[in-house]
């Protein structure tokens, strides 16, 4: 996994390109502005305060905390799934939490793209301090899965097929992704419940416009080399993470399945 990071006097800013993603985290107990939606974590002494949603602007309820985490969310999950997400996975690792936080059922459709993301978020915000933020001492995460290319899934076509996009592509060598000419892109851009542009529809905009000589009028022209699944996912369909279950084969198995390494 691949991270840029910032580092000021009072927070760390960490930005998954691959991924579109970006966790903020904060030192001292002045709330900053925020004029975007994510998941925010609040903590003092190491203990979790509050887990909350972040829908336009940053409230944060208490003046008894020492640490804020903001993480932003793709435009592909819902804010009050990867709520729940959170909550449930602090009732696995047997976290206390405030009294207020209640686990409710997720649906069976997003339950594996929300878990994937929470435990991928939790992995790199316990990577960067000792606070094992949702997580037990005793408890292990196992973080984000690899996924290992052959020669074999070189020769197997991947497709998108939904109401909005419609592509073939093939992983045809370790870094190289290509999406073949006819291949239909989702025409509007996603947007936060504020109405601005998130990250990770920024990243798929700045990867097509590296692109725009290959496709017109959202379909493509020629064939489109790019280095990974993840970017495949965010230049199609600005998709933010989990475009590993959304590539599949003829049969409907995902490129997850293909590749990846237990």
């Amino acid at each position: 996994m691949k991270l840029n990071v910032e580092l000021k006097e009072h927070w760390t800013n960490i930005i998954s390109k691959e991924d579109a993603i970006e966790i903020k985290i904060y030192d001292g107990t002045k709330p900053p502005v925020v004029n975007h939606s994510g998941i925010g974590i609040l903590l003092f002494k190491g203990k979790v305060k509050n887990i909350f949603q972040v829908e336009k602007e940053l409230k944060v309820k208490g003046d008894r905390w020492d640490r804020l985490i903001l993480i932003s969310i793709p435009a592909n999950l819902k804010l009050h799934h990867v709520l729940q997400g959170f909550i449930h996975e602090v009732i696995k690792n047997k976290v206390t939490l405030p009294k207020h936080l209640k686990k409710e059922m997720l649906p069976p459709a997003v339950q594996e793209l929300v878990d994937r993301f929470v435990q991928q978020q939790l992995f790199i915000i316990n990577r960067f301090g000792s606070d094992h933020v949702l997580i037990s001492e005793k408890s292990k995460l196992g973080g984000k899965p690899s996924h290992r290319w052959n020669k074999m899934v070189s020769q197997i076509p991947f497709y998108v097929d939904t109401k909005e996009c419609q592509a073939e592509i093939q992983w045809v060598k370790r870094n190289e992704m290509v999406i073949r000419a006819g291949a239909v892109m989702k025409r509007e851009v996603p947007l936060n419940k504020n109405g601005s542009i998130g990250f990770a529809a920024k990243m798929g905009q700045k990867i097509r416009e590296d692109h725009q000589q290959s496709f017109k009028d959202f379909k493509i022209t020629e064939d489109i080399i790019l280095k990974s699944v993840n970017e495949v996912g965010l230049f199609l369909y600005f998709a933010g993470t989990n475009s590993w279950l959304v590539l599949k084969d003829a049969k409907g198995q995902t490129i997850d399945a293909w590749t990846r390494v237990n």
